[in-house]
């Protein structure tokens, strides 16, 4: 067997054209530019879905701070009720009123309702954290236990809004 002469035989035989380097390269390049484009245009819709995203975050924020101003401007409108409240309750129990302690008890009940703790009862321990000691004076009761509140206190979300004004006990007063 001449292998030249099967060469040849080969040669004539087949029917795919002689490929040009050049055009095969072109066609190559004009398949990347494709790819390119087409990864170019993903990343564009990417980037503005991203951008929609931040977007709506930012908004999402500025709700949640107006939402958070509102609702510290209503507590500080619910304490100020609740000190005035507290100012009729005590006119009201001075002149005999039997309904006084069912309106104290209502309002209770109200503020935990809002999730608002009152702080500053008598007999408490004192707690630098929720109360003011305005003075301290010399009685019957536990040492360093409220004896009077001035100024209720208020607890929110597990923060002191505002710390109740007391009046605490130094113990007995030692002859």
């Amino acid at each position: 067997m001449d292998f030249a002469v099967e060469l040849r035989k080969l040669l004539n035989s087949e029917k795919t054209p002689v490929l040009d380097p050049m055009a095969e390269l072109a066609r190559a390049q004009a398949g990347a530019l494709e790819a390119i484009y087409k990864n170019n245009s993903d990343v564009s819709m990417q980037v503005e879905e991203i951008y929609e995203i931040i977007k709506e975050a930012d908004e999402n924020a500025k709700e949640v701070k107006n939402a958070a101003k509102r609702e510290h401007l209503l507590l500080a409108a619910l304490v100020a009720m609740d000190d005035l409240l507290d100012s009729l309750l005590r006119q009201t129990q001075c002149s005999g009123n039997a309904h006084a302690e069912a309106i104290a008890a209502k309002r209770e009940e109200v503020l935990r309702a809002c999730g608002v703790e009152k702080t500053g009862y008598p007999g408490q321990r004192l707690d630098p954290s929720i109360h003011t000691v305005a003075s301290a004076e010399y009685c019957d009761a536990p040492y360093e236990s409220v004896t009077r509140v001035l100024e209720s206190g208020f607890i929110y979300k597990g923060d002191t809004h505002r710390k109740a004004t007391v009046i605490i006990s130094k113990g007995s007063e030692s002859v």
